[in-house]
């Protein structure tokens, strides 16, 4: 004997369009849940193509729809079958997150301190380039320190500045250039400005090659400062810090 259930099932779309198979329409529809009492699709099921089986009209079935494979347990190196306290030890094994190349503690890595210049053709590191005047001054005796210059032994872009003024008004410099380009773009510069103790001070200065120097002109103020005697003989310097080729000349 034929139910409603038997008698639908012999044409799905048209008890579908009387009725007798409620709770569907013609839009879009969510995948049918596992318990659902009818699941019914017509044609290709977006939700698994491989499905369309049964009377021609796509996916549809009575009463509970089986469930899917049971999830395969993890493995038992796998961190997720492994106690907490180990998951992290086991995790870096199972899933390598450090490659070798950027692993801080790997051979790379530690032998780039050493060559960080070893994948450049020009070796560039950061120096210190100093000069002074030929003669040192007087403590206590005001005099006009002459135009003195120097070249390096290398290439080097300054980009910090250091004199060793101890005091504020010690010493002005007038001029300073670089490769024959003058830095100080406004009048006479304190040199205690840009003293050791001096913060946030930057300069960009221009690129000083081997052929060409660095010059300075400046004055002596005849100031004595604390824990300084007078008549005694002072060596004035001028610093520049910045990066430089590691031998030779630019390119080199």
């Amino acid at each position: 004997m034929l139910d409603m259930h038997a008698l639908a099932a012999r044409d799905p779309a048209m008890a579908i369009l009387v009725g007798a198979i409620p709770g569907y329409d013609f839009g879009a529809a969510p995948p049918p849940a596992a318990g659902d009492g009818y699941g019914v699709g017509f044609g290709y099921s977006p939700y698994d193509p491989y499905a369309n089986v049964g009377f021609g009209y796509g996916v549809y079935g009575f009463g509970a729809m089986p469930a899917g494979p049971a999830a395969a347990p993890p493995p038992p190196g796998h961190p997720a079958a492994m106690h907490p306290a180990h998951a992290m030890q086991a995790a870096h094994a199972w899933h390598p997150a450090v490659h070798p190349l950027t692993d801080p503690t790997g051979t790379h890595q530690r032998t780039m301190l050493l060559d960080p210049n070893r994948n450049s053709t020009v070796k560039v590191e950061r120096y210190s380039f100093s000069f002074g005047p030929s003669a040192s001054l007087t403590l206590g005796t005001a005099s006009a320190i002459p135009t003195f210059t120097q070249q390096p032994s290398t290439s080097i872009k300054g980009q910090r500045l250091v004199t060793n003024a101890p005091a504020p008004g010690f010493v002005t410099l007038s001029t300073l250039q670089i490769a024959n380009v003058n830095v100080f773009v406004g009048g006479t510069e304190d040199a205690f400005t840009y003293s050791a103790q001096a913060m946030g001070v930057m300069l960009d200065l221009p690129r000083l090659d081997p052929q060409n120097r660095a010059t300075a002109a400046g004055a002596y103020s005849g100031l004595v400062p604390t824990g300084y005697t007078s008549e005694t003989a002072f060596v004035f310097v001028i610093t520049l810090q910045g990066p430089s080729t590691l031998a030779g000349g630019y390119g080199q």
